[in-house]
């Protein structure tokens, strides 16, 4: 076959070996070795050639850093919505960055690196923590052209580095693809807001320039009956146990707008250009919501919005229920209620969300929640982690 004329062309006398191995085992011989025997010759010399793999991390950096995986990259470069959005901020306004110096704050693979390069940035530095990452993203920029001169992937952090390359001490303009689900969760904002405060000129530009975080009364008792309620009875066994600690885990999902009941007030409005990390990771704010229907409020839905306002068109994509999908989708955090509130038409919630970040690890997340309750019962509080 093909496949296997390329591995013989790669892989030289073991690959020939294999395909003789190959063609022995389209006829099996009735006395054929159980498994555990000795390996043939073939065998052997077939496990001794492996290929060099590009992206190297091991399996316990694959799990405690997502962006590793080269899925994660495919999901974001596959999300039309998100990288239109980008492309247009970027290329539409392209007097901004002619001449400029850019800084791409986690950069990944540099899809915003190469934006900013044809755009007619005089030099792109793209920052990345990953090894790995940066190793491609410098293949990916030779591949379309564009030389160390123009785009410089350097591999680090805005905490870690201790200087820029070429002798800059400023740069024009940082910008990063820098969201996560629920705007915070493995968000590398921290790391935009150190380099901004770095090496930002006076007057300089941040692309994506605001960041807002919405929130709604969602009403989902199908989901709560697939999997909470089904802890009730498993396999004939009482796992309600079970329940409480699962309603801890926000859920990442893609909710229809006729599952919202109420009006969508926004609870964070961060102004990128002076916002500080706290404004984000430790913060706490209270919301009203006016329901707009009938209904059980089963969760409170959370999604979020990215702005361009510095462009001479404004450009900005949301994640909400009611905007075109996208990788990043909404975020759910079910209430651990025996009964669920019921709400009417025109009855407002109020209610107050915290967020704080306890540890550096991009992953940790805690967030609280409460809701009044229609009686003067003590309202309960609801608590969730990320990890």
């Amino acid at each position: 076959s093909s496949s296997l004329k390329s591995v013989q062309r790669s892989h030289g006398p073991a690959a020939l070996s294999l395909g003789l191995a190959m063609e022995s085992m389209e006829s099996p011989s009735p006395s054929a070795e159980p498994m555990g025997a000795e390996r043939t010759a073939a065998e052997e010399a077939f496990m001794q050639e492996w290929p060099q793999l590009s992206l190297q991390a091991s399996s316990a950096d694959y799990y405690f850093n997502s962006y590793n995986h080269y899925g994660v990259h495919e999901d974001v470069l596959k999300d039309s919505v998100t990288m239109t959005a980008f492309v247009k901020a970027i290329l539409h306004n392209a007097h901004l960055f002619r001449g400029a110096v850019v800084l791409d704050v986690g950069a990944g693979l540099g899809m915003l690196s190469l934006l900013a390069a044809k755009a007619g940035a005089k030099k792109v530095i793209a920052l990345e923590t990953q090894k790995e990452l940066v190793m491609m993203g410098e293949k990916v920029a030779r591949k379309n052209g564009f030389g160390p001169d123009v785009l410089e992937f350097v591999c680090g952090s805005a905490g870690t580095l201790n200087k820029l390359p070429d002798g800059l001490e400023q740069v024009d303009i940082v910008m990063g693809e820098w969201m996560g689900y629920f705007l915070m969760y493995e968000s590398r904002l921290g790391e935009v807001l150190k380099a901004r405060d770095r090496w930002l000129k006076p007057g300089g530009l941040m692309f994506p320039d605001r960041a807002k975080l919405y929130v709604a009364l969602l009403e989902d008792a199908q989901y709560v009956d697939r999997h909470f309620n089904y802890y009730a009875k498993v396999w004939g066994f009482d796992y309600s146990v079970m329940r409480a600690p699962a309603q801890t885990e926000p859920v990442v999902n893609a909710f229809a707008p006729s599952q919202l009941l109420s009006t969508t007030p926004c609870v964070l409005d961060l102004d990128l250009r002076k916002c500080s990390v706290s404004d984000c990771f430790d913060m706490a704010a209270p919301f009203q919501c006016m329901c707009k229907r009938e209904g059980k409020v089963h969760a409170l839905l959370s999604w979020f919005e990215i702005r361009f306002d510095v462009c001479h068109k404004p450009v900005s994509f949301g994640t909400g229920p009611k905007s075109p999908a996208t990788c990043w989708k909404q975020v759910a955090f079910f209430l651990n209620s025996s009964v669920p509130r019921h709400v009417r038409h025109n009855e407002r919630v109020r209610g107050m969300l915290a967020v704080r970040k306890r540890s550096e690890e991009r992953r940790h997340l805690d967030i609280k929640i409460v809701l009044e309750e229609a009686s003067s019962e003590e309202p309960q509080v609801h608590f969730y982690r990320w990890t």
